[in-house]
């Protein structure tokens, strides 16, 4: 029994590790969403700017260039950051699986523990009662 109680606190440490991972990575997964958004206004500033001279037209080409390849970097690392996020959350229903599952095999087991032990002691009750029969 001590081992399965040994067993169910490390899956449960395992739980919290990876509730904390999954936290991390969805938070991660919310910073590139708001750069993307900071790029996506940023543009709009700079295309604003750029309507009125003719060399903020020219400067801004290349700015806008920039902020694509800058808007592709995050959408591939969001991608990554979706699948990292969407594989610990797998990981986390797994963990909670094994945490629910030694939870159930150590309730087994103390209740047989526990009908042992009534066994045990019904058997010497019997005993003293089988004694107790005989004597009179």
């Amino acid at each position: 029994m001590r081992t399965l109680e040994t067993l169910l606190k490390m899956a449960r440490r395992d739980v919290e590790g990876l509730s904390i991972e999954v936290s991390n990575a969805w938070s991660t997964r919310q910073q590139i969403v708001q750069e993307k958004q900071n790029c996506d206004a940023a543009i709009a500033v700079e295309s604003a700017l750029a309507g009125d001279s003719p060399l903020g037209a020219y400067g801004f080409g290349a700015f806008l260039n920039r902020q694509k390849l800058r808007q592709t970097e995050l959408d591939e690392a969001q991608e990554l950051a979706e699948s990292a996020h969407q594989e610990l959350k797998n990981a986390l229903a797994e963990a909670y699986t094994e945490v629910k599952r030694l939870e159930h095999l150590l309730n087994q087991e103390k209740i047989r523990a526990r009908i042992e032990a009534e066994k045990a002691e019904q058997a010497v009750f019997d005993e003293r009662s089988s004694q107790m029969h005989n004597r009179a």
